[in-house]
């Protein structure tokens, strides 16, 4: 018979003063709704709502959160009501059971009725922290079950789990729970992958366990005798973080990287401010590497996060001396990182609920209620929040030391927008850690970032082509659309003549006649100057509207495909693909196939040995187990044809410019077949490039905009 012993021990374990009695009723309460129920692993239904009411005693709830926890199925999945939840247990906990209700049926597709319930989730999150504790419980338990389900909604629950989840867990500093969802979500997605880290990784702490513990004794022995009150723990990366690791840096091998585990030093909490004289006993005593150092005590993540992290070499024993990362922070701290900010407001709210109000409670949060009521537009609102929550984070501060939060690849514009509206509207130069930078200026964390303004500047569309928060595209859109329509319609012009002279096509005539056609359609003219309006205020990208008029194949010729012929000796690592992506894993040759390209492959996954790789015909490969196998191809069967583009790049010569453009053009993974100068007579150069080999339009055109902004360059267009 399954009752709630094991959740009222951990509640006295953990010393919380809850009313036991109350506990046990609604538990009792839900066992008897989900009566006969089942989950699809076969338990009784209850076993999910118990599971999720424990997982939640870890970040220091209140009473009717624990309650909210063991009833949230109850009022959707029974004939049990909310009136019913309320009539027992309070207003209290019926609000957080509506709460969960209402994220019931959160998913990640872009249609009406889904982004509607993706608006309530995060208007919840911001009425009441509790409910979000509850449902990143609640997905946790329910992804540790996915494997009972059918194969799509595994695929589709994982996903929207990545997409959706891990993010808010991210935000809101809740590790603990991000952790594991990403590597749930990562055996799902990636099952190949997955097994063949997880081997790697096995095999790795086997081998040198002994050796990190012996860093760890030595780094503890020598802190205590130092009189340092602390505790050493050591802590392995969790998989999906080393995946990404693996792909970012382009390795195959786990043991490749040195930054796979880190060392703790955890203090006590009277020792605070003696955390940065133990980081200078460690640099003095084991050399720090450059670049390596991050400070998140004095300047904390928005979500609270503090710790500091550095990186030595000297502390492991010779054989396995490897750079180490170490983490110093308190026991608070350390609280804080694994169970997030909140959770000790969490705890405290039965005594003071107008602490959810707080500025510190997740500031972030808040701002979300703004973006869901300004933005009317379904497809718009889900765009902004891609933008918005799920990229990945950069702590960017003003001269006087604020912290602005903003997501990664932010630009100065995006930082004036954050200061305040008038600050981006007038914006005319930026200066980044002292340093004069263009506006679409990449911003990185750590940068000290200074907006000068003028009242006569404003907004224009290109700051549309870079600018990356939802913020800052609304304002500047909003500004344009109430500009004076005479010189809306001229900035739009300007805009696609720029965009036509850069890839050699003749700029707009006075009747516009080149967009009648646009889409198939016959505008007539009031349509073609409404649609030049549309491109200026940001409503229609001037990218898309070229391209229906000048298709890729009209701007450029295909470049020939090379013939790829026989070979015994193929560098398997890099002529082969797993689902499109490049091998960063093991590849083991067979002796029983040989290989023609482009003949379809096949592989197993084998113990310790990576990927054995197989013709499809083999008789080896086709007798192997399906649950081992994975799916390869030629790299050279994926590609799509590239491009061959002539640009020529009309410049005021000055140091470093060559060096500049060169830069900008690999950067996006462009090749440059040939390179030529001319000098011309009013002493400006044209730096003509042949034979970039560009795979599409989308590519060519942002380069061509990317080349448009470096210093000195004054004009880049196409060579017909």
């Amino acid at each position: 018979m399954i009752s709630c012993n094991h959740l009222v021990n951990k509640i006295k374990k953990l010393g919380f003063e809850f009313d036991i009695p109350r506990i046990r009723l609604a538990f009792e309460f839900a066992n008897q709704a989900h009566e006969g129920q089942k989950r699809f692993s076969g338990d009784p239904y209850i076993i999910h709502p118990l599971e999720v009411a424990m997982r939640i005693l870890d970040f220091h709830p209140d009473e009717d959160t624990v309650i909210a926890a063991l009833l949230h199925d109850v009022s959707e999945d029974t004939d049990r009501t909310l009136d019913d939840i309320e009539n027992v247990f309070g207003p209290g906990v019926r609000s957080l059971v509506r709460g969960m209700e209402k994220l019931s049926q959160v998913r990640s597709r872009v249609d009406e009725p889904e982004v509607e319930n993706l608006r309530k989730m995060f208007l919840s999150m911001a009425s009441d922290l509790r409910v979000i504790y509850i449902k990143l419980c609640d997905r946790w338990h329910n992804m540790e079950t996915l494997a009972y389900v059918r194969p799509e909604k595994q695929r589709r629950i994982a996903q929207e789990t990545l997409n959706i989840y891990v993010p808010i867990a991210s935000r809101m500093g809740i590790y603990s729970i991000k952790a594991n969802l990403e590597d749930l979500c990562f055996k799902f997605l990636n099952a190949d992958m997955y097994k063949l880290i997880h081997e790697q990784l096995e095999f790795y702490t086997k081998q040198n366990t002994n050796f990190i513990n012996t860093e760890k004794d030595t780094l503890t022995k020598f802190l205590h005798k130092r009189g340092y009150n602390c505790r050493v723990a050591s802590r392995l990366k969790n998989q999906y973080s080393i995946y990404k690791k693996l792909k970012k840096k382009g390795r195959s091998l786990v043991s490749d990287l040195y930054d796979i585990y880190a060392l703790r030093v955890i203090v006590s909490d009277d020792l605070e401010d003696k955390l940065y004289q133990i980081l200078g006993e460690i640099h003095s005593t084991w050399s720090p590497l450059a670049n390596r150092f991050k400070d998140y005590v004095a300047v904390s993540k928005p979500n609270g996060y503090q710790s500091l992290h550095t990186t030595v070499v000297g502390l492991g024993l010779e054989e396995f001396n490897r750079p180490v990362e170490i983490q110093i922070r308190t026991e608070s701290m350390h609280r804080q990182a694994e169970f997030g900010a909140a959770a000790h407001w969490l705890y405290k709210y039965h005594e003071n609920p107008d602490m959810y109000n707080s500025e510190k409670c997740l500031d972030w949060i808040h701002e979300l209620k703004n973006v869901e009521s300004s933005i009317k537009n379904n497809t718009e609102f889900i765009e902004n929040l891609s933008m918005d929550m799920f990229n990945d984070r950069i702590f960017v501060l003003t001269p006087k030391g604020d912290v602005k939060d903003l997501p990664e690849s932010s630009t100065p514009i995006d930082f004036a927008y954050a200061i305040h509206t008038d600050v981006g509207n007038h914006c005319v130069m930026a200066k980044v850690n002292d340093s004069v930078v263009p506006l679409d200026h990449e911003l990185r964390s750590g940068d000290v970032v200074e907006v000068i303004t003028k009242k006569d500047s404003e907004p224009n569309h290109y700051w549309l082509s870079f600018v990356v928060t939802s913020e800052a595209k609304s304002k500047i859109k909003s500004y344009l659309r109430n500009a004076d329509p005479d010189k809306t319609f001229k900035e739009g012009r300007d805009v696609i003549n720029k965009y036509l002279e850069s890839i050699g096509k003749p700029v707009l005539d006075p009747d516009l006649l080149v967009l009648k056609r646009f889409k198939g359609a016959n505008l007539n003219q009031k349509q073609r100057y409404t649609l030049v309006e549309e491109v200026a205020i940001g409503k229609f990208s001037v990218k898309d509207l070229i391209k229906d008029i000048y298709p890729m194949d009209l701007l450029v010729k295909p470049k020939t495909k090379k013939s790829v012929k026989n070979s015994k000796n193929i560098d398997f690592s890099k002529e082969i693909l797993v689902d499109g992506q490049p091998v960063n894993f093991p590849v083991k040759k067979t002796n029983c196939c040989i290989f023609k390209l482009p003949e379809p492959i096949g592989g197993f996954v084998t113990r310790g040995s990576g990927v054995s790789v197989h013709n499809l015909k083999c008789k080896v490969f086709q007798n192997t187990d399906d649950e081992r196998k994975i799916k390869l191809q030629w790299k050279d069967t994926q590609k799509s044809d590239m491009y061959v583009v002539d640009l020529s790049i009309e410049i005021q010569d000055r140091v470093g410019l060559l060096k500049d453009v060169v830069e900008v053009i690999s950067s996006f993974g462009v090749n440059i077949l040939d390179v030529s100068l001319r000098e011309s007579s009013d002493s400006t150069k044209t730096l003509k490039l042949f034979s970039l080999a560009v795979k599409d339009y989308d590519q060519l055109v942002s380069l061509i905009m990317k080349l448009n902004v470096i210093e000195n360059v004054i004009k880049v267009s196409k060579i017909n």
